[in-house]
């Protein structure tokens, strides 16, 4: 386990909260980013249907495959990390949160008011990015407290402004 998460073990539930709050706002019914509505209420009604165990795990996995090849085409694969794509380390821990219900999903996010709000307050002040792919750190923050707020504040800005950015870690 990476060190910064066996000091702070929330950082899983946070990093868990900023994919479903980004996945959400993201989608096509929001803002349009990725061709995806699992996490809207039809999509989560279809995910009921099709897998009652767990339909809101469903639609976030969707989700965030869906957000995922959105941040892969723009951003690309080599040497880079986003919130879609983070260390394998650190996807298997977030993989066995969500298997394992020890971790439920938030869906009190999954309003675009409560979505915004958790952003704002996960970011911590506001800053005003360029458009598109931006470099925000190196692959060692994914996981820490400045990373995630840093993801977050890209994200926020990107939805209050009406723009797409997208931030991702890469070695220098």
């Amino acid at each position: 386990m990476p060190p910064e998460l066996a000091r702070k073990p929330n950082i899983l539930a946070q990093m868990m909260e900023l994919r479903l709050a980004v996945g959400f706002l993201g989608s096509r019914a929001i803002r349009g980013w990725w061709d995806c509505d699992f996490l809207s209420s039809a999509g989560l009604g279809a995910s009921e249907y099709n897998f009652p165990r767990d339909p809101a795990a469903a639609s976030y996995q969707a989700t965030n495959l869906a957000a995922k090849l959105h941040h892969d085409e723009a951003i690309g694969r080599n040497q880079s990390w986003h919130l879609y794509r983070l260390p394998t380390q650190l996807e298997v821990l977030l993989h066995q949160q969500i298997v394992s219900s020890t971790a439920p999903l938030n869906v009190g996010l999954l309003q675009e008011g409560k979505a915004m709000a958790f952003l704002a307050k996960l970011a911590d002040g506001e800053i005003d990015p360029p458009d598109g792919p931006v470099q925000i750190g190196r692959p060692d923050e994914c996981a820490s407290d400045a990373g995630i707020s840093e993801l977050a504040k890209h994200y926020h800005a990107a939805f209050r402004t009406g723009r797409v950015v997208l931030p991702y870690f890469a070695k220098a």
